[in-house]
């Protein structure tokens, strides 16, 4: 550790070592190019003016005229111009005497301008005659569209290798000072790293020695920082560790003892070791009376200990539907599976109980309601198919008998329309696709109102309807149409289910914040038997009773979800052959969903 912080300067100093001469030689060759290729471009446009002049003032032919044309532009440029013919003899310089210099042919930027026909040579080698690297670019000269010769242009490197020398040495200046400046700045950062290291590991060997109370006091910053802080948070964690462990095995405890689902806990050796209070009630024994107890004796209720062996000797997961039968018939989804300890070994079965009788039940409903439909929809449809295909048959021929057939076939064909627009507004309501629209309603005109749509079964069967006061009104927020629907649907059972001069009595009650709707009637009644099923769909005390009625088995399943659309309840009293009576209390104001 004392030298820590010196392998990390020193990792830290090759490292920017490295960076820094990478860079050094990436800027060089970087601006040695540039100035290379801002060379290349100049001496091509210089070249393209001269070829240009040269073609323009038609001196070509006359070499004198031509050399000192290349001459005038000694000074002035600064640039070195040759111009030659295609065999490469020289026909004027801006430097030297044409006739002192040799043959041009086989330099390589005339070659590839008069052989290959390029559209520029280029050529960087040392002069002799200049005793300096150049840099030339070559031309072709056209005439006429034939090449004539080539006019070539030169010029000294001393100018970019002065240039990359001073540039070089800035560079080694600035990179060097950034190296310095660099390694210093390693230094001090490998030092402000290891410091508070040195205090984190004296923390950390206190804590294995089990003192907790040591922190490291330090507060460096950075990730150093999060680690002191780290360190002082474990020393902390360490110190809550035994107080959390007893908190989760209390946190356990009260979720395991709050499940819906029963929990049970075999050992080894075969006795309950924990159970929950839903495994409890399933039992019905309290479980300071199980734990301790062999599985088999626990078992038996549901007949849980041939699975419990199973798990036991098999090591696999048991899922059974068991029964019982005491104190009341329960069906339990059971669900068996071993529980390992260190190294995967078996230390016990765990038992996990969810009571499904109440899914059972709806499963049964709903196999009944199917069952239900395809009855309903069957009578209707068997009595329309039949008297209509007799009276195709053209069988029949007595005007009267072919009338009553037609009022059949009318009759039950309007049942299934009542039976099918009643299906399809049920499931509209279930699904919340008919939203209320809420007004504040007058209940009591409402009632009289419903008892005026009612009056022609009224005088037919003779029933006296006693309604609420007229002159008292009674106001609650609602939906019209729904609530109208409610009491026409009560009202209308209590009549049909009422003998011919029977009595129905509807009455209005109120308090703070509820009204209560009651009707009465002094009918046949409902068995007791029946009371708990009679919302549900298609179910019927009397079948027969009421499909006479005309009733589709639908509309009390339909009044009570309209009610608890209008977060109300219903209630039923009845005995059979003494009358019935449904109290519906709906709130005076909606709540806002």
């Amino acid at each position: 550790m004392k030298r820590l912080w010196f392998r990390i300067a020193s990792a830290f100093f090759i490292l920017i070592l490295i960076l820094i001469i990478v860079l050094w030689f990436f800027l060089a060759a970087l601006l040695k190019n540039a100035y290379t290729d801002m060379t290349r471009d100049h001496l091509v446009e210089n070249a393209q003016m001269v070829t240009q002049l040269i073609v323009a003032s038609d001196s070509y032919g006359e070499r004198e005229q031509l050399q000192e044309l290349i001459q005038n532009f000694e000074q002035p440029i600064q640039m070195r111009f040759t111009v030659v013919d295609t065999e490469g003899e020289v026909l004027a310089d801006s430097e030297n005497d044409p006739e002192e210099m040799n043959n041009h042919f086989d330099r390589p930027e005339i070659q590839n301008v008069l052989q290959q026909e390029e559209e520029f040579g280029e050529s960087i080698r040392y002069s002799t005659t200049q005793d300096f690297n150049m840099m030339y670019v070559a031309l072709p000269l056209v005439s006429q569209g034939e090449i004539v010769g080539a006019v070539r242009t030169s010029l000294s490197l001393e100018v970019i290798d002065d240039a990359m020398n001073r540039l070089w040495f800035s560079l080694s200046l600035a990179l060097g000072l950034m190296f310095v400046i660099a390694a210093i700045a390693s230094t001090m950062l490998a030092r402000s790293i290891t410091r508070p290291i040195d205090s984190i590991m004296d923390v950390t060997s206190r804590l294995r020695r089990n003192d907790y109370s040591s922190r490291v006091n330090t507060e460096p910053k950075g990730e150093i920082g999060d680690l002191s802080r780290s360190i002082n948070a474990l020393a902390a964690s360490l110190q809550r560790q035994m107080k959390e462990i007893e908190e989760n095995e209390q946190q356990l405890t009260s979720i395991i003892s709050n499940m819906v689902s029963g929990v049970m806990l075999i050992n080894q050796d075969g006795t309950v070791a924990l159970m929950n209070s839903a495994m409890e009630r399933f039992l019905s024994q309290h479980k300071d009376n199980i734990i301790g107890q062999p599985y088999e004796k626990v078992g038996e209720r549901f007949a849980l200990s041939p699975h419990i062996r199973t798990v036991f000797e098999s090591n696999e997961k048991v899922h059974e539907e068991v029964h019982s039968y005491y104190p009341q018939e329960r069906i339990m989804d059971a669900h068996l599976a071993p529980y390992y300890g260190q190294g995967w070994q078996q230390r016990g079965v765990i038992i996990v109980l969810h009571d499904i009788t109440d899914i059972r039940r709806l499963e049964k409903m709903r196999s009944d309601f199917v069952a239900n439909v395809s009855h309903e929809l069957k009578t209707p449809v068997t009595s329309v198919r039949g008297f209509s295909e007799t009276l195709m048959s053209g069988e029949v021929t007595d005007e009267e008998t072919t009338q009553q057939f037609l009022k059949i076939i009318h009759d039950e064909s309007q049942r299934l329309d009542r039976l099918i627009k009643d299906l399809l507004n049920l499931s509209k309501i279930e699904k919340k696709e008919m939203p209320l629209n809420l007004e504040t309603i007058n209940m009591t005109a409402l009632v009289h109102e419903v008892s005026v749509t009612l009056q022609g079964v009224i005088e037919e069967k003779k029933t006296r309807l006693l309604l609420p006061d007229p002159s008292k009104d009674l106001h609650l927020q609602g939906d019209e149409d729904r609530l109208r629907q409610i009491i026409l649907n009560l009202v209308g059972n209590g009549i049909n289910y009422t003998a011919e001069g029977g009595t129905v009595k509807v009455s209005l009650k109120e308090n703070v914040d509820k009204v209560r709707l009651i009707i009465q009637d002094d009918g046949i009644g409902i068995p007791e038997e029946s009371l708990p099923r009679i919302f549900e769909r298609f179910y019927r005390v009397d079948r027969a009773r009421s499909r006479h009625s005309g009733g589709t088995g639908l509309g009390l399943a339909i009044v009570k979800h309209l009610i608890e659309s209008h977060h109300g309840r219903i209630e039923v009293e009845s005995r059979e052959g003494e009358g019935t009576t449904f109290t519906v209390t709906l709130p005076k104001k909606q709540e806002d969903e």
